[in-house]
């Protein structure tokens, strides 16, 4: 197994749910091979990953399907 580069820990080979941010909008890529530190949770992602999920999100691909998402504001938050 491979370290993590911030912690050390273990990295395990898992498939991550991962949002990307596009010209304003959310999307959000499920499945996304990753390795994961099982110390302190870190996600790296393989940079020829990364190219495909750029690829996917500026084709303008259909979805698989589309789903709301709860935005909260800190700036306003009154807690």
């Amino acid at each position: 197994m491979t370290k993590c580069p911030f912690c050390g820990g273990e990295l395990e080979k898992r498939t991550v749910t991962h949002p990307q941010s596009y010209q304003g909008k959310i999307y959000i890529l499920e499945n996304i091979p990753a390795e994961v530190c099982s110390q302190c949770g870190e996600v790296l992602l393989r940079p020829d990953v990364l190219e495909k999920m750029q690829r996917l999100i500026w084709s303008g691909a259909t979805p698989k399907r589309t789903t709301r998402v709860p935005v909260y504001d800190l700036a306003e938050s009154k807690r």
